[in-house]
C-alpha cells in the first residue's frame, strides 16, 4: 500500500522516465558533442548558446542514474533469483560495451559506420572503461554481500558494530573494483546503491542522503527532480510486463547502437 496519498508513481513509470532521460543525455553526448568538437556543425547558433543547450540537455540526463540505482535496490528486495539478476546485468553489460565505447570515447573513425573498422581503430577502449551495467552489478553484489552478512550476524547474535564494519568493507571492495575497471559512475554509483539499500525502510532519509552524496559529483545536482519522483514511488512494480521486461534491459545497448549509426550516417 502507498505510504501516503501522494505516492502514486509505480516502478514502470520510473523506468520510462529514466529511459527518456538517458536517451536525451546520450543523444546530446553521442551526437551533439562530437559533431561540434570535430567541426561538423554548420549552423549559425553561437557557441555560447550551444554550450547552454548542451549543459541543459545533459542536466536532464542526470535523472536516469539515481532512478536506476533506486530501482535496482527495489528489484533486489523482490527478485526471486538474485543470481539470475546478477547474471542479467553482466550479460547486458557485455553486450553494451562496444556501442558504449564507440559512441562516447572514440578518438579515431568517429563517424565511420563500419563498426568493425571503428572498433579496430579504438580497440584499446575495451580495456579503458566499462558501461553503467558493470556499476550496477558491483552495487548489486555489494548489497547482496551485506545482506548475507547481516543475516549471519543476526543468527549468531553478534555485536551490531560488526554489521557496520562489514558494510564498509564490502562497499570498499566492490567500490574499488568499479573504480579499477573505470565503470560509469564507478565508486560513487556503488555507494549510492548502498545508501539506498541501508536506508530502504527510511525512504525520505535515504533519498536525502543519496542526493547529498551524489550532488557532489560534477553535474549530478541536476538529478534533483529524480529524487522528487522517487519520493512519490508507490512501492508497486506496476503492470506485469512478462518477457517485455527485457525491453528495459535491451534499451541501453540498442539505443546506443542506433545513436552511433545516426551520427555516422548523418555526419
Amino acid at each position: 500500500m502507498p505510504h501516503s496519498k501522494f505516492e502514486k508513481i509505480n516502478g514502470n513509470v520510473l523506468k520510462i522516465v529514466a529511459c527518456i532521460s538517458m536517451l536525451i543525455d546520450h543523444l546530446t553526448g553521442g551526437i551533439m558533442y562530437p559533431v561540434v568538437k570535430y567541426g561538423h556543425y554548420t549552423g549559425t547558433t553561437p557557441i555560447q548558446d550551444l554550450n547552454r543547450i548542451y549543459v541543459f540537455l545533459r542536466g536532464v540526463g542526470r535523472l536516469a542514474f539515481p532512478i536506476y540505482c533506486f530501482l535496482l535496490v527495489e528489484g533486489f528486495m523482490h527478485t526471486k533469483s538474485r543470481l539470475r539478476y546478477s547474471l542479467s546485468l553482466l550479460l547486458f553489460g557485455l553486450i553494451s560495451e562496444i556501442p558504449f565505447d564507440l559512441l562516447f570515447f572514440s578518438e579515431t573513425e568517429v563517424f565511420n559506420p563500419n563498426i568493425f573498422t571503428a572498433l579496430s581503430a579504438n580497440s584499446y577502449l575495451l580495456w579503458d572503461q566499462c558501461n553503467v551495467y558493470f556499476t550496477l552489478l558491483m552495487g548489486l553484489l555489494t548489497i547482496w554481500a551485506i545482506d548475507l552478512s547481516q543475516k549471519f550476524f543476526l543468527e549468531k547474535e553478534l555485536p551490531s558494530y560488526l554489521k557496520l564494519i562489514t558494510c564498509a568493507l564490502f562497499s570498499a571492495v566492490f567500490g574499488f573494483i568499479a573504480y579499477r575497471i573505470n565503470s560509469d559512475y564507478d565508486f560513487y554509483g556503488v555507494i549510492l546503491i548502498v545508501i539506498f539499500y541501508m536506508l530502504h525502510n527510511y525512504r525520505l532519509l535515504g533519498l536525502l542522503a543519496g542526493f547529498m552524496f551524489i550532488a557532489n559529483l560534477g553535474m549530478e545536482a541536476y538529478s534533483f527532480p529524480a529524487f522528487i519522483l522517487m519520493a512519490l514511488y508507490s512501492g508497486k512494480r506496476g503492470r506485469n510486463l512478462g518477457k517485455f521486461k527485457y525491453f528495459f534491459y535491451l534499451f541501453y545497448p540498442v539505443h546506443l547502437t542506433i545513436i552511433y549509426f545516426i551520427r555516422c550516417l548523418a555526419f
